[in-house]
């Protein structure tokens, strides 16, 4: 009895184990490649432009994106329920120029490669601001959308759209930040999935626009850009949700998997205490 309690203990354990993996993406073989978590705690987050308390963005993929061997800025990427949660943390840009410093991530929601932008194209900006209490009120953004349309050429060509379930907010880092106690911009995106349409293998491109030093990093790290832009849709890597769960139409609304497992633990402990508390009892009884 007491050897098939360690065992039950040992799975429960290890099946934990095995699930804060999906939360702990440290590096990845194909360089093109961003492997996307499903997250139980981006509700909680509070959209002002960085990473605001300490477990935060902690329940994401992490992906540190580097420029000549140096990390230029720290990518969290998850999502839950209808939306897709990006955080950019801009180490590499510590002086504040609003309005003109900027993060955009793009998504190719059929990922076909093109080499041009179409409609089912999507760039998101988000500008560096400088929040008050009123912004903050009437939640207003410095930001915008772009989405291809099958007749423009280039980047620049695109209109500007506003969509209203779009939040993108950037602003200078506080002490709170998680990899760097210096002040450094930083951007927080929350996309609608039911805009993009769902899959599990998107085309996806980011880069980030240092004004004071005339600087875009992007990532595919590979992209280099003298000036901001945002190159064709073949050059873009992949967002890919390794577990298919991008896939589901809405949020999984059942009880959480560790309570289903213990459940089940306790279950079959109880069977077997029954069963053993029974044959003790026939026992008794037939002596």
């Amino acid at each position: 009895m007491v050897k098939l309690y360690f065992v039950l203990i040992i799975i429960f354990l290890s099946l934990s184990l095995l699930s804060d993996q999906i939360y702990g993406i440290e590096e990845i073989n194909n360089e093109k490649n961003i492997l996307i978590a499903k997250s139980t705690s981006l509700k909680e987050i509070n959209f002002d432009g960085k990473w605001t308390f300490y477990t935060e963005w902690k329940q994401t993929s992490w992906n540190p994106i580097r420029s000549d061997e140096n990390v230029v800025f720290h990518l969290r990427t998850a999502h839950q329920g209808n939306f897709i949660y990006v955080l950019i943390d801009v180490i590499s840009d510590t002086t504040a120029n609003i309005g003109a410093d900027k993060a955009t991530l793009c998504i190719d929601s059929k990922n076909n490669k093109n080499d041009f932008f179409d409609n089912d194209d999507y760039c998101f900006i988000v500008q560096l601001e400088e929040r008050n209490f009123i912004d903050i009120l009437l939640n207003q953004q410095d930001n915008f959308m772009i989405q291809g349309d099958l007749q423009s050429k280039s980047f620049e060509e695109l209109e500007k759209i506003k969509v209203k379930e779009f939040v993108g907010i950037g602003t200078m880092s506080d002490k709170e930040d998680r990899y760097s106690k210096i002040p450094h911009a930083s951007y927080e995106f929350k996309i609608p999935i039911e805009l993009l349409g769902r899959s599990d293998n998107y085309g996806f491109y980011v880069n980030v626009f240092d004004a004071s030093s005339d600087v875009v990093y992007s990532w595919p790290e590979d992209i280099k850009l003298e000036s901001f832009n945002v190159p064709i849709p073949s050059l873009w890597g992949n967002l890919i949700s390794p577990d298919k769960s991008l896939l589901e139409k809405s949020e999984n609304k059942s009880v959480d998997f560790f309570v289903i497992l213990l459940v089940i633990v306790l279950g079959i402990s109880t069977v077997i205490f029954f069963i053993i508390f029974k044959r003790k009892k026939s026992s008794k009884a037939i002596k």
